[in-house]
């Protein structure tokens, strides 16, 4: 029978979703449980298996496409079977979700009331009415767009993030984007400076691909090889007898030729000496034979360009939406650490599995939200929504960036349930088996960089949460003692980054003294814990 491929929400959060390969082309079989697409949402990716055998009958998203959550992708079905009425089905629910966006606005349209020409030839479209993806909308109202002037360039039509920010420099938007082509072949041919346009496509229903922006990128090397050569002939006349002059043309490869331009070395002087084609291994074996003298000579900079894709530009999108929306304020206290260092240990030495300062310091952070609960919270929709389960996020530092898996209902775990839950789910996301479910529900964060001997920081809140707290690295200091004296002791320090908007610095300062009451004596909160 059939059925219509949709984009999957991963998670409560996820506005969008980018198509980011289609691993079959239209009119290929598929077979149940195989994989048709990859996506990638802003914090993950995943894939998309099919749900029975079939073909690829219909693509209603290009790779590289962004669309909502549940709306139609494509379409597998048998190869003889009838999808009329599959494709009627999305086109009747795009249009219900069209009129459902113009509902949610209020019904509000941008024909005149005494313009009755305007009404009956629908010339004039409502705002509302506007197809263009959740980020596109939000980027709009925070740069004063108007969208009804922009021409989108995302999947059928749709304005995109990327088109509202043009639109408010005044700026074409990239001409790449009408060129079917996937997000590795636009990538590459900016690396090697060819023009999409230019390339014919030999992709799924003529995308063009990485291979097809290298093929180019050789071509026009070979090209530019021959109009030298030919140019040298033509002059030799006039260079003198010590000049030498290349008397063969020199292949390379397109990275290769990269590579060289990079590190400052001349294709054609280590080209002559070499039979083959001249590959980056060549190019890096001539630059490690460079002097330092020779170095500083020659032309060009040694820099490397490293474009934000995938969760790393996630993270630069989320994090500059933090910026821009919350009212980022940071407190800052210090507490002595010998309690809780003890207290870890006697928990160590008592308990399986191994017990951390880190979890010690979880169990004192769900105290201290027991006593200020505005604080395990999170903000939307003008909304200050308090949560009775401590789901504390932990930051992690994992290849493809920063991520905070949640660790559920802390305020319910014994220390040792504590310990195994933490090290369960940072182990999952270190070794890249996270899911959605590990980085969703969240209600305050915690990133600790005083394992990396950071002595103090201003976190950057993780929306939609209002808070987040930085753990500094403990260090020997030397403190006044109550008989005039002065002693050494190991003492820790805490930076708190709060949305003013939703709470007030008195209020930060009160959590930040309840957290260091608990640091400094924390044997009722592990005898307590350890009794859950």
């Amino acid at each position: 029978m059939g059925y219509i491929v949709k984009m999957p929400k991963l998670g409560l959060e996820m506005d969008s979703g980018t198509l980011n390969v289609w691993t079959v082309s239209e009119g290929d079989a598929v077979e149940e449980g195989a994989v048709v697409a990859e996506i990638e949402s802003e914090k993950t990716t995943a894939e998309i298996d099919a749900r029975e055998d079939g073909v690829l009958r219909r693509v209603f998203v290009e790779e590289g496409g962004v669309t909502d959550p549940g709306a139609p992708l494509g379409i597998v079905a048998a190869p003889d079977a009838d999808i009329d009425g599959l494709i009627a089905k999305v086109e009747g629910e795009s249009a219900e979700s069209l009129s459902e966006t113009s509902a949610d606005a209020g019904g509000s349209s941008a024909i005149q009331e005494g313009d009755p020409q305007a009404a009956t030839d629908g010339s004039t479209a409502s705002v509302s009415e506007i197809k263009a993806t959740p980020r596109a909308k939000r980027r709009a109202e925070e740069l004063d767009v108007d969208l009804t002037v922009i021409d989108g360039t995302g999947p059928q039509g749709a304005i995109a993030e990327s088109d509202v920010e043009a639109a408010a420099k005044d700026e074409p938007a990239d001409p790449t984007d009408d060129v079917k082509a996937t997000p590795r072949a636009k990538r590459r041919a900016a690396e090697l400076d060819v023009v999409l346009h230019s390339v014919e496509g030999t992709g799924p229903q003529g995308a063009v691909t990485e291979g097809d922006v290298e093929a180019v990128a050789e071509s026009m090397d070979d090209e530019a090889a021959k109009t030298k050569s030919t140019d040298e002939e033509a002059t030799t006349t006039a260079v003198t007898d010590e000049t030498e002059i290349p008397t063969e043309r020199v292949f390379a490869t397109p990275s290769a030729r990269r590579l060289a331009r990079e590190l400052g070395i001349d294709v054609e002087s280590v080209g002559a000496e070499i039979d083959d084609r001249l590959t980056e291994t060549d190019v890096r074996i001539a630059a490690e034979g460079m002097t330092s003298d020779e170095s500083e000579t020659v032309p060009g900079t040694r820099e490397e360009e490293r474009p934000l894709t995938g969760m790393r530009s996630t993270i630069a999108e989320r994090l500059g939406q933090s910026n821009r929306e919350a009212v980022h304020v940071t407190e800052h206290r210090s507490a002595d650490a010998e309690e809780i260092l003890a207290a870890a240990t006697a928990a160590d030495e008592a308990l399986s599995p191994d017990v951390s300062v880190t979890d010690i310091l979880l169990t004192a952070l769900s105290a201290t939200l027991d006593a200020h609960p505005e604080f395990n919270a999170t903000f939307e929709n003008d909304v200050h929504r308090l949560h009775k389960e401590h789901n504390i996020c932990v930051a992690v530092d994992i290849d493809a960036g920063l991520i905070a898996p949640v660790i559920p209902d802390v305020d319910s775990l014994s220390v040792s349930d504590l310990a195994a839950k933490r090290r369960e789910v940072t182990d999952r996301a270190l070794s890249g088996e996270y899911t959605m479910d590990d980085l969703t529900g969240g209600t305050i964060t915690v990133s600790n960089l005083g394992v990396l001997g950071v002595e103090r920081f201003d976190p950057v809140i993780n929306p939609p949460q209002i808070a987040i707290l930085g753990v500094n690295t403990i260090k020997r200091e030397v403190v006044p003692t109550d008989d005039d004296d002065v002693t050494v002791r190991k003492r820790i320090s805490f930076s708190l980054s709060f949305d003013h908007r939703i709470v007030d610095g008195a209020d930060a300062a009160r959590f930040l003294g309840t957290l260091v009451e608990h640091v400094e004596n924390p044997w009722p909160l592990v005898i307590a814990a350890d009794e859950k």
